[in-house]
């Protein structure tokens, strides 16, 4: 299975190229849907965020009354793509390990009929990860087990299958599995017709978690 590849910041007009959903360097105007637990978390382009350039995506739960199962998260809707067949890749960053619960990263979906979605779930503090299953628990992916290194960037990637709404497959610094034929959580009727990606970021305890996201990518599988 083949699709977009590579550092893809430095070509001209790839937002218009085929198959390309998205692109975000975080160079630009921060136009991410935000929602959470609130108060005074962080989610604004900041030079000290970035992967690549000269600004990233930094992301933090509120500092005052931070608590257990503080959240913040952020998503950016787009097109509904052309093949059905859909895959996000970005650069994520904790900033420390200790505080955080989990990162997820999220795919949803409706084709104006029925929505679906599909979740990675970063366990940062035991090195773990997890995707969402049909019924909504999460199930560990056990091929991707392996400790964070604090403060580097680590790539995530997942694919999905809009065709049968059906996982392909994930990565996770460096580390590959195979989730097809696993199906997507179903929200039901939806009469939109889109893609969307969402990043989440969860405390574990009474302490601000941190993370940086850079170079976000969201386009069609093109070639099977």
């Amino acid at each position: 299975m083949r699709d977009h590849l590579g550092n893809f910041m430095v070509a001209g007009n790839l937002g218009f190229a085929r198959g390309v959903l998205l692109l975000e360097d975080c160079e630009g105007t921060f136009t991410w849907v935000v929602s959470g637990t609130g108060g005074d978390d962080v989610h604004a382009f900041a030079t000290v965020a970035a992967f690549m350039g000269t600004n990233g995506m930094r992301l933090k739960t509120r500092t005052t009354g931070a608590t257990a199962a503080d959240n913040l998260a952020v998503e950016k809707a787009m097109s509904y793509p052309e093949s059905g067949l859909l895959v996000a890749r970005l650069r994520v960053c904790p900033v420390a390990v200790a505080p955080f619960d989990y990162i997820q990263v999220l795919l949803d979906v409706s084709d104006g009929a029925a929505g679906h979605g599909a979740c990675l779930q970063l366990d940062v503090a035991a090195g773990k990860v997890y995707y969402q299953a049909a019924g909504g628990g999460f199930v560990e992916i056990v091929a991707l087990a392996a400790p964070v290194y604090e403060g580097a960037f680590m790539t995530v990637e997942l694919a999905v299958d809009l065709l049968t709404n059906q996982y392909l497959g994930c990565m996770v610094n460096g580390l590959r599995a195979d989730l097809a034929g696993l199906a997507m959580v179903s929200a039901g009727a939806v009469a939109y017709r889109f893609a969307r990606l969402g990043v989440t970021i969860a405390t574990a305890g009474a302490a601000a978690c941190e993370a940086y996201v850079d170079s976000v990518y969201v386009g069609e599988f093109l070639d099977l």
